[in-house]
């Protein structure tokens, strides 16, 4: 499976994994944010274009802050009831509008199985709905995105894109171009 998405770092993660909720609770070190879901079975070329597309987004993109202070639940699905803590933050509703933008342009298919996007963690899933409940907030730090093209997790390839304070380093970007070949 392939997706974009946010590492929730692990002290915000821990405090998530301990909150009083039904169902089988997700391991900690998997904790994250999807921004986008490319399915199963992406080929290194698709992956390739992925990479180059949300470089091109994420190489201008300043860190901002992520704050959940409520867990509640999806609908039922395959795993059962999802029980998460929505995720809020403007910039990171920013950044995946200019990233979906790119990936549309350059012809990047991702699902819209969830045309609406509601950011969140997944803390567990469970056999029933769980009614929203407030939390003391949680905040963290976005830094940067990790795409995972695996299959199964990373046994592909895992790629970060770091966020900058300021422009990079040019000779980087030239080595990027050469590399990634569209920049």
């Amino acid at each position: 499976m392939a997706f974009l998405g946010l590492v929730t770092p692990h002290e915000a993660a821990r405090l998530l994994s301990g909150l009083d909720v039904p169902g089988r609770k997700e391991p900690v070190s998997s904790s994250h944010v999807t921004l986008f879901y490319f399915g199963e079975g992406l080929d290194i070329d698709t992956l390739t274009q992925i990479i180059g597309v949300t470089y091109g987004v994420t190489k201008d993109t300043k860190p901002f802050t992520v704050r959940t202070s409520a867990v509640t639940s999806f609908p039922k699905g395959d795993d059962g009831v999802p029980i998460i803590c929505r995720v809020e933050s403007d910039a990171l509703h920013d950044l995946r509008d200019k990233i979906k933008t790119v990936y549309e342009v350059a012809g990047v298919h991702f699902s819209d199985k969830f045309p609406e996007y509601r950011p969140h963690v997944t803390i567990a899933y469970a056999e029933e709905d769980f009614a929203e409940q407030r939390i003391p907030t949680v905040e963290w730090g976005a830094h940067e995105l990790v795409l995972w093209g695996g299959d199964d997790g990373d046994t592909l390839l895992v790629t970060h894109f770091p966020f900058a304070l300021g422009d990079l380093d040019k000779a980087a970007v030239r080595v990027a171009r050469r590399f990634l070949g569209r920049l």
